[in-house]
């Protein structure tokens, strides 16, 4: 019967001589399970190409028997989730023409060194060679063999090492390198020209890699000529705009974002008229944006967000007739907005400027539009309900803390009611009062919801079950939560602080196997922490601070093994020092401030608990005994911290680095971090807190004994309280090695002896608290402790010299009860007011940027459109999570 002749199946392909199958596709079959290694696939010896692509084997090993199939010419097997090592065998394989192994499945393929030597080694007729996304973990060595027919390499994310050998560059007919996201490979692009036959290099992506030396101009002269694709972006280039760029004459993508380049856009931009794409994001860029894009008519995607512009909006932007997408995002350019004439336009976002005067009205007329970001500029007047209810793919709308009027109202605009593709919305520091409509729960498309900051009362009508990223923080919400809340199996961030809830926290909040930020600080919660953190738990930060919260802290929160920050300040939780928090390996912050904590801190397991411990608050409690030197002499991140390796880093921002910090590369300002000083009195908000931000605190409890010498060990720790405690003996010397010391209080203890001279080398010390101890002789005299006033000195009647009034100090005794009262110790000087993670109930989500949730794993240059993030969130918040997870492990190595 035919039905039973294979060679006609779809996808199976026979030689019409012999009858062998000599090719099989079976990509994007919805195919899963396991391929063994006794399957008859490999029985097939004729087979020429394998295409498996597109299919599900996450429960299957890498097919062993591979090795067995050795006529092959073509093997896909992209995409298909395999696990599990690559057998030595595929490189036996010589005949092979092209290998396209890609994948982003967690765990990912590994290659070990042997297999992927000999992979180049035998692989002499290779034309392509795709592992993207895949765990080499090694190095090319510098003397391997490339096929001489290569041309297409894609090496991309697959954690390379060491330095790029320079001959991968002269092979003779290579069209398209790709090696980005490889954030541990040095490349060293030649000095000289290339080969003559390299000049059908066509694309090159080098982007996050480690690119030393530059990169010369002489390329652009005669080199790459035919090149039309170029990424550079996370590559540290420095100084002004390269000028080989204005000789790529075939250019249509050209990406330098996230580098430091400065000065101004040269005017020969201008002149590369094929462009489509130009992102030259997060860069020093400054002056006025040059308005020759009148003769870039080709433009499709123009990125100079994050940098310093000024001036006014281009005019030639205006009339592209092929421009989609326009991001001047976070500049400081002014004057009022023209009107669009361009009718393919799909994003904008002007927000973060200095725009004034009223919206366009031509805006209503691009009907393509499917983002908009306005806030945060000094636009006004009003926005009538048509000005968007055209918009019918209108997906992303950020109106957020701006002038317009049609914001200040106090319900939501009637135009989101029919917008059934809106997906996220922003509408954060307005006027809003009241509860949702009920048409809101409505909104299924909805996933990410901004209204912080306005009035509203209710968290009834939300769409629960499908949001993903809520922000809800101040306003003015009460009562318990709702159980709809417990639907939503989707929450990856969740920001309910500085509200009026009350109850007790329900139990369900814990159990959601997505949730990754958890903030419900600054309100009325009573009762229990719940013991119900599961397995494997996502949570990374968990802030209940500034609550009525009772009981120990939950055992079952050894369960975050991912938990990165902790804060449970100014609550009523009545425990010892849970020490088994030291199995929490990832924890940086940790704030137990003002609770009811009592006891001894002993008796730790783990010679190393904390090794990232950032901030260590535990403040006002009664904790007794010795300070905990065990857990402190962990603290790695505090000494010896290289300033310039770990780079300028926030908290909540997206970085892009080589070695461990790279597990920091994630919520990239969806969850803005900040933190509260008192310094003299006087509340000082920081909105960014610099990784490199360590302190500890311990002052108010009732710690005895002497301050450890190893304290000088703690070499980049900025700031140091120890105060209002019981401790005795000496000041140590070895303080001195504490160089990068900023704040120090040690007062309102029983301290002895002299001031250390040597705390005269302590160059950045610049608040010093030593009052009401038993400290005596002189006061080390230096240009750093003459600017200290007496306050820094009083309750020490035997201190002379400057700054005291008095030769000997002899300044009136104060009671231990009016010390208290009157010398609030380090809240004159410096302490937590509150803490990490939009905890000073002043922050946003900031959204202003959607582009964002793709930012999670890439910069933004990664993902082409938002359309695809439209359709494919869950999945790349699953996928994100996978990656994040597998840099934590990576991390610890």
């Amino acid at each position: 019967m035919s039905s039973m002749d294979c060679c006609r199946w779809d996808g199976i392909t026979c030689d019409g001589f012999t009858g062998h199958v000599i090719g099989l596709d079976l990509s994007c079959s919805r195919l899963e399970g396991t391929i063994h290694p006794n399957s008859s696939l490999f029985q097939l010896r004729h087979l020429q190409t394998l295409d498996l692509s597109a299919n599900d084997f996450s429960g299957s090993q890498f097919p062993q028997g591979i090795g067995q199939l050795v006529s092959l010419t073509h093997l896909n097997l992209s995409y298909c989730s395999f696990h599990g090592k690559i057998p030595l065998e595929i490189s036996h394989l010589s005949n092979l023409v092209s290998v396209d192994l890609s994948d982003y499945s967690y765990p990912s393929i590994q290659f070990s060194q042997d297999v992927f030597n000999m992979l180049f080694q035998n692989l002499t007729k290779l034309e392509l060679l795709s592992l993207s996304h895949l765990n080499i973990s090694s190095s090319i060595p510098m003397n391997v063999s490339f096929s001489s027919s290569l041309r297409y390499l894609n090496l991309e994310d697959t954690y390379l090492q060491g330095d790029l050998p320079k001959r991968i560059f002269l092979l003779p007919n290579l069209e398209i390198l790709r090696l980005s996201y490889n954030f541990d490979l040095t490349v060293s692009l030649p000095k000289f020209n290339w080969r003559s036959s390299t000049h059908s290099l066509s694309e090159l992506d080098l982007s996050g890699n480690i690119v030393s030396g530059g990169i010369h101009n002489s390329l652009g002269t005669t080199t790459l000529k035919a090149l039309k694709i170029l990424r550079l972006s996370g590559c540290n280039l420095a100084g002004p705009f390269p000028e080989f760029i204005g000789n790529l004459s075939q250019i249509t993508q050209l990406d330098l974002s996230h580098n430091n380049l400065d000065g101004k856009i040269p005017e020969f931009i201008g002149n590369l008229s094929q462009i489509t794409q130009l992102h030259l994001s997060d860069n020093y860029l400054e002056g006025e944006i040059p308005d020759f894009f009148s003769n870039l008519q080709m433009l499709t995607s123009l990125s100079l967000e994050n940098n310093n512009f000024t001036g006014r909006f281009p005019s030639s932007l205006v009339n592209l007739t092929k421009f989609e997408d326009l991001s001047l995002r976070n500049n400081s350019l002014s004057g009022t907005l023209p009107e669009f004439e361009i009718n393919s336009l799909k994003r904008l976002d002007l927000s973060r400027n200095q725009f004034s005067g009223p919206i366009p009205q031509s805006l209503r007329h691009l009907l393509n539009l499917t983002v908009v970001f306005l806030g945060q500029n000094k636009l006004s007047g009003e926005i009538g309900a048509e000005m968007f209810s055209s918009m019918t793919n209108l997906s992303i709308l950020d109106l957020s803390d701006s002038a317009l009027r049609s914001c200040r109202v106090k319900d939501f605009p009637d135009f989101i009611f029919n917008s059934k593709k809106l997906w996220i919305l922003d509408l954060s520091e307005n006027e809003i009062h009241g509860q949702f409509p009920k048409w809101f729960g409505g909104l299924s498309a909805l996933k990410i919801l901004n209204v912080s900051h306005n009035y509203l009362t209710s968290l009834g009508h939300l769409p629960w079950e499908k949001m993903m990223i809520l922000d809800l923080q101040s306003n003015s919400l009460g009562g318990p939560l709702p159980s709809p809340i417990c639907t939503s199996t989707s929450l990856y961030i969740t920001n309910l602080s500085c509200n009026n809830l009350s109850a007790e926290i329900p139990n369900c909040l814990f159990t959601s196997a997505n949730l990754n930020i958890l903030d419900l600080g600054a309100n009325n919660f009573h009762g229990p922490i719940p013991n119900k953190f599961p397995k494997n738990s996502a949570l990374e930060h968990i802030n209940l601070s500034k609550n009525q919260l009772e009981g120990p802290i939950p055992s079952s929160l050894v369960n975050c093994t991912y938990l990165q920050v902790l804060d449970l300040e100014n609550n009523k939780i009545c425990d010892t020092f849970p020490t088994w928090l030291e199995t929490l390996q990832e924890l940086e912050v940790l704030i137990l401030k003002s609770n009811r904590f009592y006891g001894p801190i002993v008796a730790f397991k783990k010679n190393s608990p904390f090794p990232y411990m950032r901030i260590f608050d535990l403040s006002d409690n009664s904790f007794t005994g010795s300070l905990p030197t065990e857990v402190l002499k962990s603290f790695k991140t505090m000494m010896n911290m290289d300033a310039h390796k770990s780079g300028v880093e926030y908290y909540g921002e997206a970085t892009f680095l080589a070695g461990s910090d790279r597990v920091e590369a994630s919520y990239s300002g969806l969850y803005v971090q900040s933190i509260i000083l008192v310094l003299k009195n006087q509340e000082t908000k920081f909105n960014k807190i610099l990784k490199m931000f360590t302190t500890i605190d311990l002052s108010r409890n009732k710690f005895e004994g002497e301050i450890p010498k190893f304290i000088g060990d703690l070499n980049s720790l900025l700031l140091l309280n120890l105060s209002h405690n019981n401790l005795t003996g000496h000041i140590p010397v070895e303080t001195k090695n504490m160089t990068t010391l900023e704040a120090l209080d040690l007062s309102f203890n029983h301290l002895t002896g002299k001031i250390p001279v040597e705390l005269a080398i302590l160059t950045f010390l610049a608040v010093l608290n030593l009052s009401h101890n038993h400290l005596v002789g002189p006061i080390p005299q230096s240009n750093q402790f003459n600017t200290f006033s007496n306050d820094s000195y009083l309750g020490n009647s035997e201190l002379c010299g400057f700054p005291l009034s008095n030769e000997w100090g002899q300044h009136t005794p104060v009671s231990s009860v009016e010390q208290e009262e009157d010398e609030p110790s380090f809240l004159s000087e410096m302490t937590w007011q509150s803490v990490l993670i939009g905890y000073g109930c002043g922050l946003t989500f900031g959204f202003g940027i959607v582009y964002l949730i793709y930012r999670f794993e890439r910069p933004r240059w990664f993902i082409d459109s938002v359309e695809t993030i439209t359709h494919e969130m869950i999945y790349i918040l699953q996928r994100c999570r996978k990656r994040h997870r597998r840099n934590f492990h990576r991390r610890r190595h």
